[in-house]
């Protein structure tokens, strides 16, 4: 592990040297000094494309030129991933308003003690570190979602294709009513989708040959009492035009939206039926 970069901006040149050379003692590394935020911006700037920006700035709040230290360090944060570490010579309640909105790693009254300064830099190096880590987390679990979700969507899309380009009519029916139908069941019996789903049970029952009406309410009743399904039911059944088609339905009790349903599927068998017959 590299030792902790540090970069001094105080415009007391005693001061900075001081610094520089016990933090340079304590093991730290000293990337640069400057007395003003212009010359800081610039500087940090340089040594970030280097890949060396530092990882606590000890910024004096008063400093020469046009920025103060304040002003300095809130360019910092939005450009870099710098830790800030204010040094002031006072205690105002305005200074400190001021700072509070930087949202600095911490505060070091001058005149300097240096075992408070190495536990602030030490403690704010650690909590920087973990807002990195949460950041790097946090965008690794964003592009997972968005992963995820693409990956949802591609299936949602390729299972609507393959439910709307089947062959056989795909239902879900419940109280008596058709809450989902496939465009393969508007087909087969002879009805745009949405006039088709306005129909219920009752309404299906209309179409169904005279003869074979017994086959097709056992299957409500069964839903509703619990008994055993009947496996598979042939039935005929009338179109808008007055063909009769040849119709194998299944059944099967299925929960939709946390309630009972059946799922009703419909195969039409008249081509076949016609093909058989001598």
């Amino acid at each position: 592990m590299h030792p902790i970069r540090i970069y001094i901006v105080e415009d007391e040149l005693l001061i900075s040297a001081s610094l520089k050379s016990q933090l340079q003692q304590f093991g730290y590394e000293i990337s640069g000094s400057s007395i003003r935020g212009e010359v800081c911006l610039e500087e940090i700037a340089e040594l970030t494309r280097q890949g060396r920006e530092p990882e606590i700035v000890l910024m004096d709040i008063h400093l020469r030129g046009e920025m103060d230290g304040i002003e300095t360090a809130k360019l910092i944060i939005e450009q870099f991933n710098c830790a800030i570490i204010f040094l002031t010579g006072q205690s105002s309640k305005e200074i400190y308003e001021r700072s509070f909105k930087i949202k600095p790693f911490g505060y070091l009254l001058k005149p300097i003690d240096m075992e408070q300064t190495k536990m602030t830099i030490e403690i704010a190096a650690y909590q920087r570190n973990l807002e990195i880590e949460n950041t790097l987390y946090q965008l690794d679990l964003e592009t997972l979602l968005e992963k995820r979700s693409q990956e949802n969507q591609d299936l949602i899309t390729m299972y609507q294709t393959i439910v709307d380009n089947s062959m056989i009519g795909l239902t879900i029916v419940q109280d008596e009513k058709f809450v989902y139908a496939n465009n393969k069941t508007a087909e087969i019996f002879g009805y745009p989708i949405d006039e088709f789903l306005t129909f219920t049970c009752v309404d299906i029952a209309k179409f169904v040959h005279q003869d074979d009406l017994l086959k097709i309410f056992p299957l409500s009743k069964s839903l509703v009492f619990g008994d055993e399904l009947p496996e598979k039911s042939h039935i005929r059944i009338f179109t808008p035009e007055n063909k009769l088609r040849d119709i194998l339905t299944h059944a099967r009790p299925v929960q939709f939206k946390g309630k009972p349903a059946l799922h009703r599927t419909f195969l039409d068998i008249t081509d076949f039926n016609n093909f058989l017959q001598p």
